[in-house]
This record gives C-alpha cells, structure tokens and sequence, in this order.
C-alpha cells in the first residue's frame, strides 16, 4: 500500500502530538501530503465551559473561537511543516468530529488517517464517545489509531 495523502487529525491538544510522530514517520517514508484536520464542533466547545472570549453573546463566542481555532491549526501546520520539511495543507472543518474527517478522507481519496485517541474510559467515554472509535467504524481507508505515551496523556 502506498500512503501518498494521509490525514493527520488534531484537536490541537498535546494528546495530539503523538498522532503527529507517527504520521510523520509515515509521511517521510513514503513521501506523503499530510493533511492537517481540525473539526470545530461549537456545541461540544460551548457546553464544556471552554469560554474563549469574554462575552455572553453565543454567536460572537462562537466567531471568536472559531477564529481562534483557525489561527491555531494554521500556525500548527506552518510548524510541522517547517520542523519536517513535509508538505502539510491546514484543513478547518466544522460539525461532527468523525463524520466530517471521514467525509474529507473520502472526498480527497486519502490512503490514510492518523488518529489519537485520548484514554478516555469509564462515565467520561461512555458520556463523550471516542471519535478515534467512530472514526475507524465509519472510514473506507485504514486509519492508524495511536494512544498518547502515559507520561504525555492529559485527561
């Protein structure tokens, strides 16, 4: 198998880093594109209490954060790209997490998704789902699902 375009998710967390190295790793050996994703959900930022303006306003928070959010996956593609030389294109989605990387996969024919997976388990997994898990379940292509190093976690 050759895995020429690969899509690389990111919740732009560190739990995400380890997701990166082994997309890395895979991109340098067989000369990949790598795809930078990040899935906006606002719902899921709003009811979670993650107030990234300082406003009471619900449409202006959401256009804060959305911005916000954007600003930080181009700046983590300009990053990556410049520490691996690899081509990385910055791709900003909004809806359902899976739903919408499954979709993007599918619609540029990637070879490949690279996923973290967050630890979760228990109440937390059972209440927020894995995206990891909905992912694999929903995807044409093969997905690498890669658990962050202990010492790395943060739940």
């Amino acid at each position: 198998m050759d895995f020429k375009k690969l899509v690389l998710t990111t919740d732009l967390s560190p739990n995400a880093d380890s997701a990166s190295e082994q997309a890395i790793s895979l991109a340098k050996q067989f000369g990949s594109t790598i795809y930078l994703v990040h899935v906006f959900e606002c719902d899921i930022y709003y009811a979670a209490g993650t107030m990234e303006a300082a406003t009471n306003d619900p449409a202006d928070w959401m256009r804060h954060a959305r911005e916000n959010r954007k600003k930080a996956l181009k700046e983590a593609a300009r990053t990556l790209s410049a520490a691996t030389c690899l081509p990385v294109n910055d791709v900003f989605l909004e809806g359902n997490a899976a739903q919408e990387v499954v979709n993007f996969a599918k619609k540029e024919k990637a070879d490949c998704i690279v996923i973290s997976t967050h630890g979760r388990s228990g109440l937390s997994h059972l209440l927020f789902g894995s995206v990891a898990e909905k992912v694999v379940r929903l995807s044409a292509c093969p997905v690498l699902s890669v658990r962050p190093k202990p010492a790395d976690l943060k739940v």
